[in-house]
């Protein structure tokens, strides 16, 4: 039964990111020891993984098993419950390898109460699914990633400013797989007027699109930035009301917010489940100085730049005492440059 549940963790894996708050969610369907049906939960709003399964069989599933990496919703969301699915289906034996931390979930009850037997079956790699995803339910906040690039010596920049292509090809590709991953990308105003960046994500075939997110505080937007070409409307969040005058350009938030407020507001209001920190180092240190980040990415090239002011933290990380560790999560080499990701403790 083993070989089925890594099937539906393989499906699961499929969207790489693009489901937003929702969680990824793979099911595959078994009949007389063959796979009839598989699916994959794709984006928010859309058919989950079971539903999908069910619609893809290629014979009737009535008295067939289901392999499912998530328990499955027994709510009314954006879409019916899965529960009303599978009995609607005649699915026999529904075995889930994650039991859903939602509270309003209870699809194991459901199903037992309907006669159909219904079982946990865990499995490390779907356990990694959904960790982040239970921490923000919980959190009401996106995951937050911190990514950074710097020579040997943690330095951002030349002392002049000059930063580009700190890291090689390999390292640059990777970061473009990093944002397609992501619901959305934060920079702050000062590297929005100074590198008038696109926030794209070039991959071949296009990928998604994370929607860009600018802390612009009290500056003021100019016409003909790069942001105004991005396939998703940017989202600007400002205390300067003259702002507002790109309303039809952006999303724009008007008012002094907190980031507590800034990341409760991507999530609620936004849909936005993960957010990708590629600046500026004051973001950066206010992020993790709050306790806002679960998980910090470092792009390292073999370079020496030597004095320079520019660092990945230039302010104090107050409120974190002396300082602050990390768990390392993943080492790899990419030609000469190294990509290290760190998780909080």
């Amino acid at each position: 039964m083993g070989i089925y549940m890594e099937k539906a963790i393989a499906m699961a894996k499929i969207p790489d990111g693009q489901t937003r708050r929702n969680p990824p969610v793979g099911a595959v369907i078994v009949k007389d020891g063959m796979v009839i049906g598989a699916g994959s939960h794709l984006a928010m709003g859309t058919d989950h993984a079971e539903v999908r399964a069910i619609k893809s069989c290629i014979t009737d599933p009535a008295g067939a098993d289901i392999y499912v990496t998530l328990e499955p919703c027994s709510h009314h969301g954006r879409t019916p419950p899965c529960t009303d699915a599978i009995k609607k289906a005649g699915l026999k034996r529904v075995f889930y390898a994650v039991q859903d931390e939602n509270p309003k979930v209870s699809g194991h009850e459901v199903l037992e109460a309907d006669g159909i037997h219904a079982e946990h079956q865990p499995h490390h790699e779907a356990d990694a699914l959904y960790e982040m995803f239970f921490t923000h339910l919980s959190a009401g906040r996106p995951m937050v990633t911190l990514k950074g690039a710097m020579s040997l010596d943690g330095k951002m920049a030349l002392d002049d400013g000059t930063s580009k292509w700190i890291t090689g090809g390999s390292a640059r590709e990777d970061v473009q797989h990093l944002r397609h991953s992501h619901d959305a990308i934060l920079i702050g105003g000062g590297t929005l007027m100074r590198d008038d960046p696109r926030l794209t994500a070039r991959i071949e075939g296009g990928g998604n699109q994370p929607k860009p997110i600018i802390l612009l505080g009290e500056r003021v937007l100019t016409e003909g930035l790069n942001l105004e070409k991005h396939p998703e409307k940017p989202l600007i969040f400002t205390s300067n009301e003259e702002n507002l005058k790109f309303d039809n350009i952006y999303d724009v938030e008007y008012g002094n917010f907190s980031y507590e407020e800034i990341l409760k507001k991507l999530y609620i209001d936004y849909d936005i489940g993960s957010v990708l920190v590629e600046g500026g180092s004051r973001i950066h240190t206010a992020l993790i100085s709050r306790g806002l980040y679960d998980q910090m990415i470092l792009y390292i090239a073999p370079k020496l730049f030597g004095r320079s002011r520019h660092e990945l933290f230039q302010d104090a990380l107050s409120g974190m005492g002396e300082t602050i560790e990390l768990e390392l999560a993943d080492v790899e080499k990419l030609r000469s440059d190294l990509k290290l990701t760190y998780r909080r403790n």
